[in-house]
C-alpha cells in the first residue's frame, strides 16, 4: 500500500474503502427486491442511472476537497463550509447513525453466518440467538479495529476479496444456466405508477442512487489522503465503474436464472440458485460472502465513527492513539448494547439519510466558503445538482 506509515492511507486504501461502502452491504439483495417489485430485468438501467448520478456527486466532492485549504476529513470540510456549530450537529447525527448501522450490520452478518451454517448442515447452526452472535462478532471486530488504520484497511481488503471472489465464481459457474426467456419482457409493462415500465426503472434508481452517493462518506475515514485526490482524480470514478459493472452482472444473472417475481426475498440469489440443483453446492457460499462483506462494512463504519467522535469530545487529537482507542471502545460497547437489546431487522444495515444529508452539506459547503469573485457558475451548478441528487432518495 502507498501510505507512508500506519496512520496515513494511500489512494489504494481509499479505493478499498469506497468499494466496501458500495458493495459491502446487502446491496445485491436490494437489487433483487427492486427487480421483483419495480423494474424487472431492466433494473440494470436503474443501476446505470444511479451510477451516473453518483459520478456527479463524486465529481463535486473531488472539486470540494481539492479546493479546500486546511480542511481534513468530513468534520473539517463541514466546519469550513458551515461553521463549527452546524458541523458538530451534523457529525453527531452521523456518529449516531454509524453506530446504529454498525449494530444493524452485525445483526445482519450474524443472520448470514447462521444461514451459511444451516446450508452446510452444521449442527451448531441456530444454537445462539442472532443478537448474541452479533454482539460477539462486534467485540471481536472491535479488537481488530484497534490496529493502525492501514492494517485495518488490509483486513477490510481481505474480507472484501472473499465477497467479490465468491461473486466472480458464481458468475463464471452459473452463467451457463441463464435462460434469456426470463429476461422477456425486459421492461415489463407498468401495472401502477412507479411499478414496472420506465417509471419503475426510475423508482428503483432513486434508492440505488442513495446507496452509491453514500460512498462519499469515505472522506471521513481517518488517514484518507484528501490531498492525494488532486494527483489521482480518477480513483473514485474507477471504483464506481467497477462496482457498477459487478452489480449489473449479478443483477442480470439472478434475473436470468429464475422468473423475476421470485426474487422478492431477503436473499434473492439463494432463491435463484435453488431453482437449479446443479448449483446447490454453492448455497453455503452465498451467505458466507454476505457475512464477509458486512464484516468489512462494519470495520469501515467503525473507523468513520471513531474519526467523527474525536472532534466532538475532548478525547485528544486525531493522531493520539489512546484517544482513538477510547473512542473505538465506547462506540463498540454502544453498538453491542444496541445489537443485544433491539430485535433483528429494526436497525439499518447500510448508511442512510443522515449520511446523505452530510454528503449534500459538503457539496454545498464548498459554495458557502468561496467568495463571489472566485466562485464559478459551473461550480455553483455542479454543487447544487450534486446536493439535489443526494437529497432525492430522502423524498421517497
Amino acid at each position: 500500500m502507498s501510505g507512508s506509515d500506519g496512520h496515513r492511507l494511500g489512494m489504494d486504501h481509499l479505493g478499498v474503502i469506497l468499494m466496501t461502502l458500495l458493495l459491502g452491504g446487502s446491496v445485491i439483495a436490494r437489487v433483487g427486491q427492486y427487480t421483483a417489485a419495480q423494474a424487472g430485468p431492466a433494473v440494470v438501467l436503474s443501476l446505470l442511472l444511479a451510477a451516473l448520478g453518483a459520478a456527479l456527486v463524486l465529481a463535486r466532492l473531488y472539486r470540494v476537497v481539492t479546493q479546500a485549504d486546511m480542511a481534513d476529513g468530513l468534520h473539517g470540510l463541514l466546519v469550513a463550509g458551515w461553521g463549527r456549530s452546524i458541523a458538530r450537529v451534523l457529525c453527531l447525527a452521523l456518529l449516531l447513525e454509524c453506530t446504529a448501522t454498525l449494530a444493524g450490520a452485525a445483526q445482519s452478518g450474524a443472520g448470514h453466518l447462521h444461514a451459511a451454517l444451516a446450508a452446510a448442515s452444521a449442527s451448531s447452526a441456530g444454537t445462539l440467538p442472532v443478537q448474541v452472535t452479533a454482539a460477539a462478532g462486534l467485540l471481536l471486530l472491535g479488537a481488530t479495529a484497534l490496529m493502525r488504520p492501514a492494517r485495518t484497511v488490509l483486513l477490510v481488503c481481505a474480507l472484501l476479496t472473499v465477497k467479490i471472489g465468491i461473486g466472480v465464481l458464481l458468475l463464471a459457474l452459473a452463467a451457463r444456466y441463464v435462460h434469456y426467456a426470463h429476461w422477456i419482457p425486459w421492461v415489463p409493462p407498468a401495472t401502477a405508477p412507479y411499478r414496472f415500465g420506465l417509471g419503475g426503472v426510475l423508482a428503483a434508481a432513486v434508492p440505488l442512487l442513495g446507496i452509491f452517493a453514500s460512498a462519499g462518506l469515505a472522506l471521513g475515514v481517518p488517514g484518507v489522503p484528501v490531498g492525494g485526490l488532486a494527483r489521482r482524480p480518477l480513483t473514485m470514478l474507477m471504483v464506481l465503474v467497477a462496482a457498477t459493472l459487478m452489480l449489473i452482472a449479478l443483477a442480470a444473472l439472478q434475473a436470468g436464472l429464475v422468473d423475476y417475481p421470485a426474487l422478492a426475498s431477503s436473499r434473492p440469489l439463494t432463491v435463484a440458485l435453488r431453482s437449479h440443483p446443479q448449483l446447490s453446492w454453492m448455497l453455503p457460499w452465498l451467505p458466507l460472502a454476505g457475512y464477509a462483506g458486512l464484516a468489512a462494512l462494519q470495520l469501515v463504519l467503525l473507523m468513520l465513527a471513531t474519526r467523527l467522535a474525536l472532534p466532538l469530545w475532548p478525547l485528544g487529537n486525531e493522531g493520539d492513539p489512546p484517544a482513538a482507542c477510547v473512542a473505538t471502545v465506547a462506540i463498540i460497547l454502544l453498538a453491542t448494547l444496541l445489537a443485544l437489546w433491539l430485535p433483528a431487522g429494526v436497525l439499518p444495515t447500510m448508511p442512510g439519510p443522515v449520511g446523505l444529508l452530510v454528503v449534500a452539506a459538503v457539496c454545498l459547503g464548498g459554495l458557502q466558503r468561496r467568495s463571489e469573485v472566485t466562485r464559478s457558475p459551473a461550480d455553483a451548478v455542479l454543487g447544487m445538482a450534486a446536493a439535489a441528487l443526494c437529497l432525492l432518495p430522502l423524498l421517497r
